[in-house]
C-alpha cells in the first residue's frame, strides 16, 4: 500500500499552473472572473437600489401617518371647541343656518 501523497508546496503549484495552463484557458478564466465581478457588482447595485426604495417607501408611510395624525388632532380640537360652545350655550344648535324653514 502506497503512502499518502503530499501535495507540492504552494509556490511549486503556482509555477506548475503557470506552466501548464494554456493561454486560451487563462484568457477564459480571466473572462469568467470579470463576468463574475460584473454580476456581483450588479447584484450589489440592485440591493442598494432596493434598500433605497424601501427607505423611501417607509419615509412616505411615516409622513402620511404624521399627516393623518395632524388632521385627526385638528378634527378633535374642532370637536372639543364645538362641544365646549354647546355646553356654554345650549341654544347654539338652533342659531345656525340649517335646518332652514321655508314657511
Amino acid at each position: 500500500m502506497k503512502g499518502r501523497i503530499e501535495p507540492p508546496p504552494l509556490c511549486d503549484f503556482e509555477e506548475w499552473i503557470d506552466k501548464e495552463v494554456k493561454e486560451k484557458d487563462r484568457e477564459w478564466f480571466n473572462e469568467l472572473r470579470d463576468w463574475n465581478a460584473k454580476i456581483n457588482a450588479g447584484i450589489a447595485a440592485r440591493k442598494k437600489e432596493e434598500e433605497q426604495r424601501n427607505e423611501r417607501i417607509a419615509e412616505e408611510k411615516r409622513r402620511a401617518a404624521a399627516k393623518r395624525k395632524a388632521e385627526r388632532e385638528v378634527k378633535l380640537a374642532r370637536a372639543r371647541r364645538a362641544k365646549a360652545a354647546l355646553e356654554e350655550n345650549p341654544d347654539a344648535l338652533r342659531k345656525g343656518k340649517w335646518p332652514r324653514c321655508t314657511r
